[in-house]
């Protein structure tokens, strides 16, 4: 049996941790799986850290049962990261569900039942699964995966300090804390930023708002420069939209447009597709290639 988690879906920065664990059936009837390491871990007499959600319990606990997790030969436990990027690209939803696909593909063998906390199972998954409200605060499965997702995570934030000392991200972990939106207004985003997240969006610089509105216009179709300036919230920009796309230009290579902003799917409001000579006749090859009706344009 297993149990699988996330964490880090709300956060404005860093990557969705999600962490799976599992045990042999005849370890978690006993529950040996989490008593024995603990019951040697503490001295006699002690208190014993009681093991509930992640967000129940002090960092030094988390850490403590993170480390009795990886002592115990019982236990097999994998954790799996989705960065901002693609994030960005397939929403946190999405990002969430290649996380816990992610970390089953790297559990072997694969577990005969799942738990996951909240309300959602995992489309098409092979495995019989079972989503359960609060289920962290209820499975003893679900709070240690709950406990290795948040400790990974964690640990990770703290390493991206040392690259982005500006924003302090070992003490809000990139969730949307007063600190951390000072640090964002004050030095806009970073590359782990989510820019889909509206918090980061309103604090792009216009340039950078143009390029994210414009990247996610699927293939095939089209936006007008008016069009991209309203869903930046300034409708009369429209010329300066053309002006950051002309900073931008596409290659004048059909090979070279991959990872490219892609400025062809960018047309006048008159729905003709604008520029002159060659730029605009790339404009048209790139639209059709990717299936968009020239007629009408």
């Amino acid at each position: 049996m297993a149990g699988i988690d996330e964490v880090g879906r709300g956060a404005l920065a860093g990557p969705v941790a999600a962490a799976v664990v599992a045990v042999p059936g005849a370890s978690l009837a006993g529950r040996s799986f989490w008593i024995r390491p603990l019951q040697r871990a503490y001295p006699k007499g002690t208190p014993r850290i009681e093991i509930r959600d992640s967000k129940l319990l002090a960092p030094k606990q988390r850490e403590e049962i993170f480390e009795l997790i990886k002592q115990e030969p019982a236990i097999e436990w994998r954790v799996s990261f989705v960065w901002p990027k693609v994030i960005d690209r397939i929403n946190i939803w999405q990002a969430t569900l290649l996380a816990w696909r992610r970390c089953l593909k790297k559990l072997n063998p694969q577990p005969d039942f799942l738990f996951l906390d909240g309300q959602m199972e995992i489309p098409r998954l092979k495995i019989a699964q079972r989503a359960i409200v609060r289920g962290d605060q209820k499975i003893a499965l679900l709070s240690l995966a709950s406990i290795v997702a948040k400790v990974s995570r964690d640990r990770l934030m703290k390493r991206l300090e040392k690259k982005y000392p500006q924003y302090s991200l070992a003490q809000h972990k990139g969730y949307g804390t007063k600190l951390h939106f000072e640090r964002l207004t004050k030095f806009g985003p970073s590359e782990i930023h989510r820019r889909s997240f509206q918090p980061v969006f309103e604090n792009l610089s216009f340039k950078d708002k143009v390029y994210y509105i414009v990247s996610r216009i699927p293939s095939g179709q089209v936006m007008t420069y008016q069009q991209v300036a309203q869903r930046i919230g300034h409708p009369r920009a429209y010329r300066a939209v053309g002006n950051a796309l002309n900073k931008n230009p596409i290659p004048f290579s059909l090979k070279r447009t991959r990872g490219k902003i892609p400025c062809h799917r960018v047309i006048r409001s008159d729905g003709q597709i604008g520029g002159f000579g060659r730029g605009r006749q790339l404009k048209k090859k790139l639209l059709q290639r990717e299936g968009y009706q020239l007629d009408k344009i």
